[in-house]
């Protein structure tokens, strides 16, 4: 399966805020003001970036329908 360039994109976004979100002491510790201002930033940014990619994936890649054991003899 190849990797199309919504998913390089989609994971580069998402690599990039996790990263950023997970940078030791920032904010400073204690901070409420600079947590806050952190949180948008980064992870706000993180949620939007990885329910998009999913849903521009799963548009390019579909999800299988799975039978389910009792429903092969029904029609």
């Amino acid at each position: 399966m190849k990797i199309t360039k919504t998913e390089k994109i989609w994971l580069i976004a998402v690599i990039v805020f996790y990263v950023a979100y997970n940078l030791p002491f920032v904010p400073a510790y204690g901070s409420a003001k600079g947590t806050i201002i952190h949180g948008l930033i980064t992870l706000i940014p993180l949620w939007i970036a990885v329910y998009i990619g999913m849903f521009k994936t799963f548009k390019i890649h579909p999800l299988r329908k799975i039978k389910e054991k009792g429903d092969e003899g029904n029609a």
